[in-house]
């Protein structure tokens, strides 16, 4: 599966580069802090879709591509809340933490401007009301103090990092890749992205190491890789040598984001659940129902295998199997933490679920009945029979 996966990234990077798109001829002090890239594809693949889309709505495809979404999907509990209740909650977290201008929309928190909120509201879609969007704002032009004429102090992050940022984390210290040098906690700092480019061999990675020292002038041999890559000002928590000693906590606090979207870290924590739509929608169309059996395979991180058994009212069994042990327990814990009691856990590598007989012993991926057993609290007799489904025909099988 890891050699698919890497197939298909493989793929994905022959059809398009990011890069700025800024040439470093033209490129000045006035216009390089900014975020602002581009994709650079492949001519081919550009001329298939442009066929296929059209020039102009190619080339918007191709801009959205490099802005991060500009909302947040929300799944409520519906065992313990209301996608009502939980909107007014947040209303008024928003307000107490000053962040109602996240979607300049007038925020009040009164109930009777909740029509008049655009920033806040139920999905429209039949039968999914219990999905809410937040609306963010972006992209903003930010005001990085590069006018007195001496260089910034910066830090540059990875682009996973980016991404969370992106939709409103703060930046931890894994995510921190280089700093310039002499930062001190309480300094004002430029984020922005590292990312992935091709080598000379063919491969695609990041041209330093963790822990480079940035230079800040067009000596230093990343400058004009994160010319258009600034996404924030931040303010830093720890000092440079803190960054790369420390193994946890956030490294610096981000102050002025390009793209406004507000975090949801331990907030309203059983009540809701941040996931993206499409796999809401994945465990809607599956239309589980109380009292049913559901094999979830691949479960972790837990987002589908929750949904599945809120739709289902917490009332029946919901399988969930995962190869890795920490995983199993990070389902364990989102159960827990939303009340959920009908899901049991499994650590099992999906692939070895399935023990074939006698007739079967030419078949990849087969398992032994002791290995069944040597899984605390799994019943071997649902495995060593042709499989789960066999031993279990009222199950419904879910592979994510």
């Amino acid at each position: 599966m890891q050699k698919g996966r890497d197939f298909v990234k493989a793929i994905c990077r022959s059809f398009f580069t990011l890069r700025s798109n800024t040439p470093i001829s033209l490129m000045d002090q006035s216009t390089r802090y900014r975020y602002s890239p581009t994709l650079k594809w492949n001519p081919m693949v550009e001329e298939y879709f442009i066929k296929a889309y059209g020039a102009d709505h190619f080339s918007r495809i191709s801009t959205a591509l490099t802005h991060p979404s500009c909302y947040s999907c929300i799944r409520v509990n519906t065992l313990k809340s209301t996608s009502d209740a939980v909107i007014e909650k947040l209303l008024e977290i928003f307000k107490e933490r000053g962040m109602c201008n996240v979607a300049v929309q007038e925020c009040t928190g009164s109930a009777e401007s909740l029509k008049a909120i655009k920033s806040i509201s139920k999905c429209q879609y039949p039968g999914l009301d219990y999905v809410v969007f937040v609306k963010g704002s972006g992209p903003h032009a930010i005001h990085y103090g590069d006018n007195e004429g001496k260089p910034l102090k910066e830090v540059i992050v990875s682009r996973k990092c980016a991404e969370a940022v992106l939709r409103g984390a703060q930046v931890y210290v894994p995510g921190v890749l280089a700093c310039s040098a002499h930062v001190e906690r309480g300094d004002a700092v430029a984020v922005s992205v590292a990312v992935e480019q091709s080598g000379p061999d063919g491969g695609w990675g990041i041209a330093m190491t963790r822990g480079t020292v940035l230079q800040g002038s067009q000596a230093d041999p990343y400058y004009f890789e994160r010319d258009g890559f600034y996404i924030g000002q931040a303010t830093a928590m720890m000092s440079r040598a803190g960054m790369f000693r420390a193994s946890e906590g956030v490294a610096v606090d981000m102050k002025e984001r390009v793209f406004r979207l507000p975090s949801f870290y331990d907030l309203l924590e059983g009540e809701i659940f941040l996931q993206n739509l499409p796999s809401i929608i994945t465990a809607h169309a599956l239309d589980p129902q109380p009292g049913e059996r559901i094999l979830d395979m691949c479960a972790a991180p837990g987002g589908k295998t929750t949904a599945i058994a809120s739709l289902m009212k917490d009332k029946g069994e919901v399988v969930a199997v995962d190869r890795s042990h920490n995983k199993v327990l990070g389902i364990q814990k989102l159960a827990a933490e939303m009340g959920l009691s009908c899901i049991t856990t499994y650590k099992l590598d999906a692939l070895k679920s399935v023990c074939h007989g006698a007739e079967s012993d030419s078949l990849p991926n087969t398992c032994s009945v002791e290995d069944v057993q040597s899984i605390d609290g799994f019943d071997a007799k649902l495995l060593s029979e042709k499989n789960y489904m066999s031993v279990n025909p009222d199950v419904r099988l879910v592979i994510t």
